[in-house]
């Protein structure tokens, strides 16, 4: 392998208030918000997994506030994304985490005892975000202690943009929580791929400029300010967008197969 190749890993849904994805929706429109993983094959790092998806305990281990408005209503696992693309958990060399909530950690698990676990790596304000809500009992948080507090993990911390290859940069956003780490991709057919996570969640949230609603996500003022920055770097680089649970997109890129 000479060049790196990206490969979208649909995991499932979410059954939500589709106010909660672009404020300003009737309370009774509902939206099925996919749940997404990206596996990226590179030829110096090796096997790199962006998010792990949901927890295969969902059910019992969310809690009553967290199941009853994001419902897992479709759920696919790492495991059995990985096995599609010929790969088990044993194969990844290093997880990324865009951020820590339960949608995007729960699938950490299937990687104890693997070498990926000793590599993870996430923002260091995200994990002190994280840990803050779960030891104080925060309300109303979509942090659960049980998926990123997992045996053996070795979390990796970054504190701003970080280049793992030429071709892949981490950047951290100030938006959704205090540090989700979004990606800048560069590939032969595509060009450069900018991947959001959660502070864009759909194609119309950055063509309306619409901030999403419910309480899980940081002000009006932080997601504008991130979404400003997103289009400048979107400008510069001539980049395609994706986005962090858009139904139609995840969808259609999850059908392209091999991205190189």
């Amino acid at each position: 392998m000479d060049t790196l190749s990206l490969r979208v890993l649909p995991l499932g849904h979410l059954r939500c208030q589709y106010f909660r994805i672009v404020d300003g929706y009737d309370e009774n429109v509902m939206y099925d918000s996919p749940v997404s993983a990206l596996l990226i094959r590179h030829p110096t790092l090796g096997n790199v997994l962006y998010d792990t998806g949901n927890s295969p305990y969902h059910r019992r281990e969310y809690g009553d506030d967290i199941t009853r408005v994001y419902p897992v209503e479709n759920f696919r696992s790492i495991e059995d994304a990985l096995q599609s693309e010929g790969l088990t958990c044993e194969d990844i060399d290093m997880i990324i985490l865009s951020h820590l909530h339960f949608d995007h950690v729960g699938g950490l698990r299937y990687f104890q005892n693997s070498k990926a676990i000793k590599n993870v790596v996430v923002s260091e304000r995200e994990l002190w975000n994280a840990c803050r809500s779960v030891f104080t009992g925060e309300e109303g948080g979509a942090y659960v202690k049980s998926l990123f507090d997992v045996g053996g993990v070795i979390y990796r911390p970054i504190r701003d943009t970080t280049d793992l290859a030429p071709d892949l940069t981490l950047f951290i956003q100030e938006a959704h929580t205090p540090g989700v780490i979004g990606l800048a991709i560069k590939t032969q057919t595509m060009g450069q791929i900018i991947v959001t996570s959660d502070t864009v969640y759909t194609r119309e949230t950055w063509e309306k400029s619409l901030p999403p609603g419910g309480p899980i996500n940081k002000g009006t003022k932080e997601f504008l300010s991130n979404l400003d920055r997103l289009k400048q770097m979107q400008e510069q680089r001539h980049a395609t967008m994706l986005f962090g649970h858009d139904n139609e997109q995840i969808a259609a890129w999850s059908k392209k197969g091999v991205i190189k």
